[in-house]
């Protein structure tokens, strides 16, 4: 148990972190790696809907900024958020093209009757389904906003736009949402 009459210990910027990085301190990538795992996997796992396509995102992610760690202008969690949210949309894009369509592999097999209770494993397959044939960045909006739980504001410092193209983004996808679960359950 630590005294709450000692100051708390300090935490080191991103920038201070980076420039031991650049110093010779290789061992303080752990530092950031520590730092934004958590978050950053769920964002990639919300986009993706896979846990090792995830992880493959992120530890990629991770790799590519380490290598490119001089390359860093303002805020190291923006920079490193844009690279991981390329990732996902890079992947996105090859499934695409590999895949004719969702609907052969990713739609639930089965079909509740209207007077049965929905169980919330069946809803979020459903969800998840109709999360997977959005447009990456209708879903990468919808995601930040419903599932991470952040801001308009953070969302357009992370993304490099507008809260207005957000709201959009955000009220687009929940409007194609809502009209896939309709159909769906109807």
């Amino acid at each position: 148990m630590t005294d709450p009459l000692l100051p708390l210990p300090e935490v080191d910027s991103d920038q201070e972190v980076i420039a031991r990085i650049m110093g010779g301190d290789r061992e303080s990538f752990a530092v950031l790696i520590g730092r934004y795992s958590d978050p950053l996997y769920r964002h990639a796992l919300g986009m993706t809907g896979s846990p090792d396509v995830a992880e493959d995102i992120l530890q990629a992610s991770f790799i590519k900024a380490y290598h490119h760690l001089g390359e860093v202008r303002g805020r190291f969690d923006a920079w490193l958020f844009r690279i991981v949210a390329n990732g996902c949309k890079d992947w996105l894009k090859n499934i695409r093209r590999t895949h004719l369509s969702y609907e052969e592999d990713d739609q639930p097999s089965g079909y509740a009757m209207p007077d049965e209770e929905l169980d919330r494993t069946e809803l979020r397959r459903d969800l998840d389904a109709a999360l997977a044939t959005l447009a990456p960045s209708l879903r990468e909006a919808f995601i930040m906003k419903h599932v991470e739980g952040r801001s308009y504001e953070e969302m357009a410092d992370l993304l490099g736009t507008t809260v207005g193209a957000l709201k959009m983004r955000v009220h687009r996808a929940r409007e194609a949402l809502q009209a896939l679960l309709e159909e769906r359950y109807a």
